[in-house]
């Protein structure tokens, strides 16, 4: 069976599969949450329920990426390009990170470098909000030659749309109420994907250039010729093949001790605790910010709440300035990246208390420096819980690690806090 026609059969599992499935997972983590003495989020128990559906389409991936990688090692000029401001959210979760590839970047950045053998990574946050527009961009991106791989889900797909790689993130409806899951499962299923194409090149004895964090110490130099023109079509040798499938499952593996994490007493003790103060706040018609740093969080915040945060991109807080669209005494709720409220750029705590404002905070610890807020006292904290370099999935060859999982992270932490505010406001 060639890969079109096992593609095709692999894409036209019909809806009453994917209900059973869904039904399983629901029904196993029902079963589970029973057992802890409670549910956890509505949020984490649907993207949950995806997992089973993720693992489901590994072979689909592990096709596609190695056609993907292949095509650019027979043309070492073409590109891997991620459509920016069609899919912010998961564009900036995939582009210029930390575990990263770096030939990924914005087709809007480079479109005098296409090639015809260039591949697109694009996903669909919902079919009833981007429908149109995804069949739009797939046709422009297939006139071109371009390998066309989509994240979105199978059931409400235009009958219309013609892809390369259909990678299904297991919605169980097309409507836009999906979307707030639906970018989690595109984003875990992006990073599944680039692991894939990774190992694809291990087994040609190649390597693609591959970001280290910048909080490393050797991050920047290490970095810096790969982040140039040239040197993002960097590929380097690697003796130790990866087989196919490998890293995604090691990957989708990671999710689930995150998810796990997520249930945890300690993990959900910090979030009702949270979520009392924000509701307490909110009752009493007070403002409270939401906001973060950490790249898929830079978007999420704004999109598809429930409770009525004021949500922006914490981007907005510049350096010495004061915090926007918040007053004197508001509430917020900064989930940031890691070591405390600050990034390596800006200074978000003397913002913070300048703006006089109280704070809740969620970052993961950095054990090699103590956290510095500024004077900033938290109301609250939640821990995030992902290793420092932000890289997660080893490799047998430089920079040793690819694969971040704190975006997934902060943006889970985010939903769950919003069902949670949600359901007191509801009482």
């Amino acid at each position: 069976m060639n890969f079109s026609e096992q593609l095709k059969t692999g894409l036209q599992l019909n809806t009453q599969i994917l209900a059973s499935i869904i039904f399983i997972a629901l029904s196993g983590h029902t079963v589970l949450s029973a057992q802890r003495g409670g549910a956890s989020q509505a949020s984490l128990q649907d993207y949950k329920a995806r997992i089973p559906l993720m693992r489901a389409q590994i072979s689909i991936i592990t096709n596609s990426a190695q056609i993907s990688a292949e095509r650019i090692m027979e043309k070492p000029a073409a590109l891997l390009n991620v459509p920016y401001w069609e899919q912010p959210s998961v564009a900036e979760e995939l582009l210029n990170r930390a575990g990263g590839l770096a030939l990924a970047l914005p087709t809007i950045e480079r479109a005098a470098d296409a090639t015809d053998r260039d591949v697109v990574l694009l996903s669909v946050r919902s079919w009833d909000q981007d429908g149109t527009n995804a069949v739009k961009l797939v046709n422009e991106y297939r006139k071109k030659g371009w390998f066309v791989n989509l994240f979105a889900s199978r059931i409400g797909c235009p009958t219309n749309l013609v892809v390369d790689a259909f990678i299904d993130n297991g919605a169980p409806s097309p409507g836009k109420e999906q979307g707030r899951i639906n970018v989690l499962a595109n984003a875990t299923l992006g990073w599944m994907w680039c692991c894939e194409y990774t190992s694809a090149m291990t087994r040609k004895g190649k390597i693609p250039g591959i970001l280290m964090s910048v909080g490393l110490p050797e991050g920047d130099a290490y970095n810096q010729p790969i982040q140039s023109r040239e040197g993002r079509h960097f590929m380097g040798t690697c003796s130790t093949p990866i087989p196919a499938g490998e890293l995604a499952e090691k990957y989708l593996h990671r999710v689930e001790t995150l998810v796990a994490d997520l249930e945890s007493a300690p993990r959900q003790k910090q979030i009702k605790k949270a979520s009392d103060i924000i509701a307490k706040r909110m009752k009493a018609g007070k403002t409270v910010g939401l906001a973060g740093v950490g790249h898929l969080i830079l978007f999420e915040a704004e999109l598809d709440n429930q409770a009525p945060w004021k949500g922006f991109s914490g981007v907005a807080i510049q350096q010495g300035q004061t915090v926007p669209f918040l007053k004197p005494g508001d509430l917020l709720m900064w989930i940031a990246y890691s070591g405390g409220l600050n990034s390596k750029y800006c200074n978000f705590a003397s913002a913070i208390k300048k703006s006089q404002l109280d704070v809740i905070s969620s970052f993961t610890a950095d054990p090699r420096s103590p956290v510095d807020n500024g004077e900033v006292k938290p109301l609250a904290h939640i821990d995030q819980t992902w290793a420092i370099g932000d890289s997660e999935i080893p490799l047998p060859c430089p920079p040793g690690r690819m694969a971040p999982i704190s975006g997934l992270n902060s943006v889970l932490i985010q939903r769950m806090l919003d069902d949670e505010v949600a359901a007191r406001l509801a009482r």
